[in-house]
């Protein structure tokens, strides 16, 4: 596993630059700066959600390749039916390669919350988020996805866009050190003079599908890209799995697929 967490540490240490660092020695920043890619696309997905088939999926669509750049804006993990699954691409796809940019989400920042505590409280907490396949044999979180999420930044600044999780507290005293609103945050009104021209695009919520395509179409300040994956026929206008090519604005939609596959296994 330390093999794993030496690419992601060196490659984000390459990209951070001047960036604040939590402490050097663990290779961990809040805040990472990314240039553009001279040759390659910029992809962005948000709120997998434990749907790897659907995951999967949408990577085949867009035949995502090694001078792209691949944003994930957290939430990997919970509610779907594979989160390790999830988990194990976007490492394989780092370990391979691949220029992948996963940021934390808060439900990575509740499975962190949850190391050290008692057993049976790990394994109710789990239970409940349908993720007990995030434990090892013995009853504990494998110690692969605590030192993986332990080190995704909270923000990435492209240049032309901030990529956080849930959004930014433009009412704090220090919004882009309001790193716990970059988390769980739900309404934000943006203050355009501190965007500076930039656009946020954030997941976390989710958002029907129309608005979304509108804010895209529109180049709004704000882009939400959560259009529900996981709850692929339970609430109308959601169910798809997006991904936001920032360089064309053009959205790719796969529709959930997990629920499909779920019910074969159960057939």
């Amino acid at each position: 596993m330390m093999i794993v967490i030496n690419i992601l540490q060196n490659f984000l240490g390459k990209l951070n630059g001047s960036s604040e660092q939590y402490e050097a020695s663990t290779g961990f920043s809040y805040s990472v700066k990314v240039q553009k890619p001279e040759t390659g696309r910029r992809f962005v997905i948000s709120d997998i959600h434990g749907c790897y088939h659907s995951f999967k999926q949408l990577l085949k669509t867009i035949n995502l390749q090694k001078e792209d750049q691949l944003f994930l804006l957290g939430d990997y993990i919970d509610r779907g039916p594979n989160s390790s699954g999830v988990l194990n691409l976007v490492i394989k796809l780092i370990q391979s390669g691949f220029q992948v940019f996963p940021l934390r989400g808060n439900h990575e920042q509740m499975l962190l919350d949850l190391e050290g505590q008692d057993e049976e409280v790990i394994h109710w907490s789990l239970s409940r988020n349908n993720a007990i396949d995030l434990l090892e044999s013995q009853g504990k979180i494998r110690q692969t996805y605590l030192e993986f999420c332990s080190r995704l930044p909270y923000i990435y600044d492209l240049g032309d866009y901030y990529l956080v999780h849930a959004g930014i507290n433009f009412n704090s005293r220090k919004p882009f050190k309001n790193y716990e609103d970059m988390l769980w945050i739900r309404d934000f009104e943006v203050k355009e003079k501190l965007l500076q021209g930039k656009q946020i695009v954030h997941g976390h919520t989710p958002i029907e599908l129309t608005y979304i395509k509108n804010a895209v179409k529109n180049k709004s300040s704000v882009i939400p890209l959560d259009n529900g994956c996981v709850f692929s026929g339970e609430y109308a206008g959601l169910g798809k799995l997006l991904c936001l090519e920032l360089n064309s604005g053009e959205i790719y939609e796969q529709t959930n697929i997990d629920v499909v596959e779920k019910e074969k296994v159960a057939s």
